[in-house]
C-alpha cells in the first residue's frame, strides 16, 4: 500500500475525500488528514507519504506552499491539487512545483479515481525501477571485492591478455583512473617470524589477518591503490598502482618503506620487502616467471610460484574452466622449460597427480577414464617439454569433452566438502587458505563458491558454527567461559567474547546467566 495524506480546511471535505473513495482498493492507505498546509509541513518532518492530496486554497498555508515546500526540498512525494476555481495561474504554478494533477470541485470521484490509477502505476514503475536499482547495486557491491581478488591474481599469474577485459575490470575498480599514465609494480612482503607472530602476537583468526590486512592495504595511501595478489604462509605478493596525481613519479620504494613501518606500528608486524617489477602501466604487465627465474633461480620463491600456479589451475578444473586450466598449464610448462628434464617431470607428475585427486572428487567415472592418461613412467622419460605438452593436451581435451556434460560437474559438493572440513575441525583456528588446501583450490575460488552457495562469507560460516558450539559447551557448568575458547580454538578469551557478544547480544557470562540460567556474573578470566 501506498502512502496516502489529505488536507482541506473544511473539515467535511476532508472526510468525503477519505471515504468517498475505495482507496484500498487503489492500492492506497490514508495515514492522515490535515486541516491546513502548515501541518503538512510539520509532518513531513517524520513522514513522507507517497502521495499528498490537499485543496490548493487554505486559511494559513496553502497547497501550493506544500507543492513548493516538497519541490524545493526535494522530496518523493507526489502532489494532486483540489481547487474550487479554474484559475490557469494557479493551475500553471503547481505544475511548476511538480504537482501531479489539479482537480475541481465539487470533486468528480472517477476523475479521482483515474487520477490516482496513473499515479499508481508511476509508482508502481518508480518502485520496480528503484528496487533493480538496489539489486543492482548489491550485486555490484558483492561482485567487486570478488572480482578484484580474481583479477588481479590472474592478471600475474599470465591468465588474462585481452586488453578489452583489463579495462573492463579496471573501469568498475578504479573508474576514474588514466590507465595509460596510472605507474604499477609487484613486490613480495616477508614476514618476519611468521609462526611467531601469528601464535603469540596476532590475537585473532588466521582468516581475520588476511581481512584486517586487505582493508588496511585499501586505505593506507589514498595515491597507491594495493591488492593481494596471493599469500603462502610468510609471503604476500602485493600488486601497488597508482592512482593519485604523481603517478609516473612516484617512488615505489618509497611508499614500500612506509607501508613497513605502518604495518609495525598498527600491526606490531615486522617485515621486509622486494619490488619485483615496476611497470609504466597495467597493460605492461606479463608473467612473472622471468622475474623468478632471473632473481630468484630455483629457489623458495619459484616454487611458491608454481604452487600458486597449480592451485589455479585445480580451481579452474574444479568449476569446469578447462580452457584456462589449460592455458595455465601451459604457463607452468613455459616457465618449467628451462629446468633440467628430470625436475620438470617430477613437477609435471606432480600436477597430474594432484589433477587425478580432484577429479576424482569431482567425478569418480570421469577420474576413472582417464587413468590410463595419467602415465607417470611415460611422463618421466620425456626429454623435450613439446612432448610434455602434446601429452597432457590429451588430457585437457578429454576432460573438456566430459565437462561439456554439466552432469560432471557440481561446485555444490565442493562446497559440501568444505564444509564437512569445517566441521570436522570446528575446535581448531581453521583458515580459508587451509580448507582451500584441503580441497586442491585456491582460496578466492573458495570463497566465491561458498559465498554463492550458502549466502555467507567462509570467515562468517566458521564464526556462526563455532558460537553455535559455543552455545551448546556453554550449557555444561563445568566449562569456564575461557575453557570454551580453548575448545574453540580462539587464542584469547576477550576475541572469543567479543564475536559471542556480535552474535548474541550477550557475552558468555552473561549469556550463561539470562539465557541458561547457569550462574551469571562477569567473564572469567
Amino acid at each position: 500500500m501506498y502512502k496516502l495524506i489529505i488536507a482541506d480546511d473544511e473539515r467535511r471535505i476532508r472526510q468525503g475525500l477519505k471515504n468517498i473513495v475505495d482507496w484500498e482498493s487503489l492500492g492506497f492507505q490514508v495515514v492522515d488528514v490535515f486541516s491546513d498546509g502548515q501541518e503538512i509541513i510539520e509532518s513531513l518532518e517524520y513522514l513522507v507519504p507517497d502521495v499528498i492530496l490537499t485543496d490548493i486554497k487554505m486559511n494559513h498555508v496553502s497547497g501550493l506552499d506544500v507543492a513548493k515546500y516538497v519541490f524545493e526540498h526535494q522530496l518523493p512525494s507526489k502532489v494532486v491539487l483540489v481547487s474550487g476555481y479554474q484559475e490557469f495561474e494557479l493551475a500553471l504554478q503547481g505544475i511548476r512545483y511538480g504537482a501531479e494533477d489539479y482537480l475541481l470541485k465539487p470533486t468528480d470521484v472517477d476523475k479521482l479515481e483515474e487520477t490516482f490509477r496513473k499515479i499508481r502505476a508511476e509508482l508502481d514503475k518508480m518502485k520496480e525501477r528503484l528496487q533493480k536499482s538496489r539489486a543492482d547495486k548489491e550485486r555490484m557491491e558483492e561482485m567487486i571485492p570478488l572480482l578484484e581478488e580474481r583479477f588481479f591474481g590472474d592478471l600475474v599469474m599470465g591468465v588474462v591478455e585481452s586488453e578489452d577485459y583489463i579495462r573492463s575490470c579496471m573501469g568498475i575498480l578504479y573508474p576514474q583512473m588514466d590507465f595509460e599514465n596510472s605507474k604499477c609494480f609487484i613486490a613480495d612482503i616477508y614476514i618476519e617470524d611468521y609462526e611467531h607472530f601469528m601464535k603469540d602476537i596476532w590475537e585473532y583468526s588466521y582468516d581475520q589477518f588476511e581481512v584486517n590486512l586487505g582493508n588496511f592495504l585499501g586505505i593506507y595511501n589514498k595515491n597507491c591503490g594495493f591488492h593481494i595478489v596471493y599469500k603462502a604462509d610468510n609471503l604476500i605478493e602485493v600488486m601497488g598502482i597508482m592512482v593519485g596525481g604523481q603517478q609516473k613519479n612516484a617512488d615505489c620504494l618509497q611508499i614500500m618503506d612506509g607501508l613497513m613501518q605502518e604495518l609495525e606500528k598498527y600491526f606490531c608486524l615486522r617485515a621486509d620487502y622486494k619490488v619485483r617489477r615496476e611497470y609504466e602501466n597495467i597493460f605492461k604487465i606479463r608473467h612473472l616467471q622471468e622475474i623468478f627465474w632471473e632473481e630468484e633461480g630455483e629457489g623458495q620463491i619459484l616454487d611458491q610460484y608454481i604452487q600458486e600456479q597449480k592451485k589455479l589451475v585445480m580451481s579452474h578444473i574444479s568449476v569446469g574452466n578447462v580452457v584456462t586450466a589449460q592455458k595455465l598449464f601451459h604457463n607452468i610448462l613455459q616457465e618449467l622449460g628451462k629446468l633440467p628434464a628430470v625436475k620438470r617431470n617430477n613437477i609435471v607428475i606432480d600436477i597430474l597427480s594432484t589433477m587425478n585427486a580432484v577429479l576424482k572428487e569431482i567425478n569418480v567415472k570421469l577420474s576413472e577414464s582417464l587413468l590410463p592418461y595419467f602415465n607417470y613412467a611415460m611422463i618421466s622419460s620425456m626429454m623435450r617439454t613439446e612432448e610434455v605438452m602434446q601429452y597432457t593436451d590429451r588430457i585437457f581435451d578429454r576432460i573438456r569433452l566430459a565437462g561439456e556434460k554439466k552432469e560432471y560437474y557440481d561446485s555444490r559438493s565442493m562446497v559440501a566438502k568444505a564444509i564437512n572440513y569445517i566441521k570436522d575441525n570446528i575446535d581448531k583456528d581453521i583458515s580459508q587458505e587451509e580448507t582451500a588446501n584441503y580441497l586442491y583450490i585456491c582460496p578466492s575460488y573458495l570463497s566465491r563458491m561458498f559465498k554463492k552457495q550458502t549466502g555467507e562469507s567462509f570467515l562468517q560460516y566458521v564464526t556462526r558454527l563455532k558460537m553455535e558450539r559455543a552455545i551448546e559447551l556453554l550449557k555444561d557448568p563445568r566449562y569456564k567461559t575461557y575453557q570454551v575458547s580453548e575448545m574453540l580454538g580462539y587464542k584469547t578469551p576477550k576475541y572469543f567474547s567479543r564475536l559471542f557478544r556480535s552474535h548474541t547480544g550477550m557475552n558468555p557470562s552473561e549469556y550463561r546467566g539470562k539465557v541458561l540460567h547457569i550462574g551469571g556474573g562477569s567473564d572469567e578470566s
